[in-house]
């Protein structure tokens, strides 16, 4: 998952699916104390897809 991985609660059923939309998308949990500059992960499911069409190239995802 990475190192600036926090696990939500676990009855967070939609936090749990963003998580996992990001992963299954290649998208990696790295600490952004370097990346000040990069966009930050969604904060809600329903902004996943967009996130991902924008950040193709985001420092974070390591596959396509």
């Amino acid at each position: 998952m990475g190192r600036a991985f926090k696990v939500p609660r676990k009855a967070d059923n939609e936090q749990w699916a963003k998580i996992r939309a990001l992963w299954d998308a290649g998208y990696r949990f790295v600490n952004h104390t370097r990346w000040k500059e990069t966009e930050p992960f969604p904060e809600r499911l329903r902004d996943v897809a967009e996130f991902v069409r924008n950040n193709s190239n985001h420092p974070f995802r390591v596959r396509d």
